[in-house]
């Protein structure tokens, strides 16, 4: 290895420790309710465009969980069953058996003072990208809030600020 080199390694190693804890930071300091409802309507088309794109369904649920601080908060949690056909992966990739599932192990945590009200406790996605159900959110902080829908039929998710 020439000096060259293990200066560049020196200063990506560098560049990563500096960088990391910002980038944590950035996903833990949301501001607004709209990020929180923007990251709730990523996860839904997420979960259906996975579902869609390896054949498989793809449940979300939202609940409130305590955190290692004591706090509550609300999370986003999905499951990808793989489906009877699959090459023996599931959606994301980690090994599984066809017909087996398991929840996340890291949920996406909302804001603490996020609260989610909905008509249902989870939705789920199948392989041609409709839903199980039609949803209705309602995702508060505050005295903001933004709803968030999901059509059934079409699979369609957008949201609209109250």
């Amino acid at each position: 290895m020439t000096l060259v080199e293990a200066l560049l390694v020196i200063m990506i190693l560098t560049a990563s420790m500096v960088a990391a804890p910002s980038v944590g930071h950035l996903f833990s300091s949301r501001t607004s309710i709209r990020q929180d409802s923007d990251l709730i309507v990523r996860s839904l088309r997420l979960a259906r465009e996975t579902a869609v794109s390896r054949s498989c369904a793809v449940t979300v649920r939202w609940k409130s969980v305590k955190d290692d601080d004591g706090e509550y908060r609300m999370v986003i949690d999905m499951l990808a069953a793989p489906g009877i056909y699959s090459d023996g992966t599931d959606a994301f990739g980690a090994q599984a058996n066809p017909g087996s599932s398991t929840w996340m192990v890291d949920p996406i945590a909302l804001h603490p003072d996020v609260n989610v009200k909905a008509n249902a406790s989870s939705i789920q996605f199948t392989p041609t990208g409709t839903a199980s159900r039609d949803l209705q959110m309602k995702v508060s902080r505050d005295s903001e809030s933004v709803e968030v829908f999901v059509q059934a039929s079409s699979g369609n998710i957008y949201k609209d600020a109250t």
